[in-house]
């Protein structure tokens, strides 16, 4: 019999980052591949941008997918692994159907229905796999995992961009939407040979029956939200909804200030910053890695609390060299480079964290409001990044990034990492006064 997640870390790890690797694929195919595939052939700014618009609107609601997870399911195979069977398969079959376009120019509704419908499955197996982190990763382990797990995504975003681009060009566009979809069949592999714990069935058909472990499926939606409530009722589960919405607040007033700065105050051309974000981008790779391996060795709040304090002291540090900002380019591209590397060791820290605080019970639906949470502090950034650019200069616009960034840290103290589990158990319990109906279906 081959061995189970539950029971081989190397195993769940390897599996966990070859399927965020599987989200990446796509993601970097379509915005970084597609994208000058069709310009090239005479599709305008607008077009390209309505593509993208719908690549990157389901997930702004893949909230919604967590629930689902939590209520439902086919228990006799695993709680998490057939929503992921049945993502990871739309996003392969969804991505073959665009090789049936005759022309991707010419049928850019349809190939705008494929990408929509694909990164509404790819949202779907992001929001299963956390749930399954969630469920099977043991707590020393959890840094390590998601600094891979994050790690991971940068690699498939860089194998779907560069990769297939270079495919594309030496072969055409069917033979890379061909090799994207077989890569995403061999990878589905994992999680179709692999049982989440001893004893789950295979396959429908395969003898087996659900685990007990770590909990049955929530028996109604009543139960649901009323495990919810209890998930989000502890001191460290709130702290963690108040650092969630302050994390990304400075990130996001600068990275709208810093598209403007770069290019109009010390006259960068576009091409020069994509080719220094370019090499930011594998900093980001190394400070994930590097950051899940400290998140397990000193603790994801002391990661977060680095990453943080790192990032403003980086911007504040930019500002009071502001003098230098023309004369000296290595300053610039100091903090070009060093923005991904604490970005992705804080991030990484977080998503650590957010993952030991997750109740089992709702792993799906709460993990995924953080990252909701998350989101939703980036988009206020932005929003802020306009007032604060009407009362501050770019020196006063990095200071205020930097204090903005601090303060997330007020929350920080908040939270036990060990207060869900501990005050409410690892899910094994039914957490309602509902009959329990696990949905085991006998073995065949």
């Amino acid at each position: 019999m081959l061995p189970t997640l539950s029971t081989s870390p190397r195993l769940r790890i390897t599996t966990l980052c070859v399927l965020y690797m599987a989200q990446g694929i796509p993601w970097g195919f379509v915005a970084i591949t597609l994208p000058p595939y069709l310009g090239e052939r005479g599709l305008s700014a607008a077009a390209i941008g309505n593509i993208l618009f719908w690549s990157t609107l389901p997930w702004s609601f893949k909230w919604i997918a967590g629930p689902l997870i939590d209520r439902f399911g086919f228990p006799a195979m695993g709680r998490r692994r057939p929503w992921i069977l049945l993502a990871q398969t739309m996003m392969a079959l969804t991505i073959g159907a665009m090789i049936l376009i005759p022309d991707l120019t010419d049928g850019i509704q349809a190939l705008s229905a494929m990408i929509f419908l694909h990164n509404c499955f790819n949202a779907l197996q992001d929001v299963s796999v956390d749930a399954l982190a969630v469920d099977l990763l043991e707590e020393e382990e959890r840094g390590k995992a998601n600094g891979l797990m994050y790690g991971s995504k940068y690699v498939g975003g860089w194998m779907g961009g560069a990769g297939l681009a270079t495919v594309l060009a030496a072969s055409g566009m069917r033979a890379a939407l061909m090799l994207q979809t077989v890569i995403l069949l061999c990878i589905m592999a994992f999680p179709l040979l692999l049982r989440e714990r001893h004893g789950e069935r295979l396959l429908p058909w395969s003898p087996g029956k659900s685990s007990a472990l770590p909990g049955a499926m929530t028996p109604s939606v009543r139960g649901l939200f009323r495990n919810l409530g209890r998930a989000f009722s502890l001191r460290s589960t709130l702290g963690g909804v108040a650092l969630a919405l302050t994390t990304s607040l400075g990130t996001g007033v600068l990275s709208v200030i810093g598209a403007v700065f770069f290019t109009q105050r010390l006259g960068w051309t576009g091409a020069e910053k994509a080719q220094l974000d370019g090499w930011a981008v594998w900093l980001g790779l190394f400070g994930s890695i590097g950051g899940g391996w400290l998140a397990d060795r000193f603790g994801a709040k002391r990661v977060i609390a680095f990453g943080a304090l790192g990032l403003a002291g980086v911007w504040a540090a930019f500002a009071g060299l502001e003098p230098y900002w023309a004369s000296e380019p290595r300053i610039p591209i100091a903090l070009l480079l060093l923005e991904p590397l604490l970005q992705s060791l804080m991030t990484v820290g977080l998503f650590a964290l957010f993952m030991t605080i997750s109740w089992p019970q709702v792993a799906a639906t709460q993990f995924t409001a953080y990252m909701a949470l998350l989101n939703l502090s980036t988009t206020i950034g932005h929003w802020m990044a306009g007032p604060i650019d009407s009362a501050l200069d770019y020196r006063g616009m990095y200071f205020a990034g930097a204090v903005i960034q601090a303060s997330m840290l007020l929350f920080l103290p908040l939270i036990d990492p060990s207060e869900t589990r501990r005050v409410l158990g690892d899910g094994t319990d039914h957490a309602i006064d509902e009959p329990a109906t696990v949905g085991e279906v006998p073995a065949a």
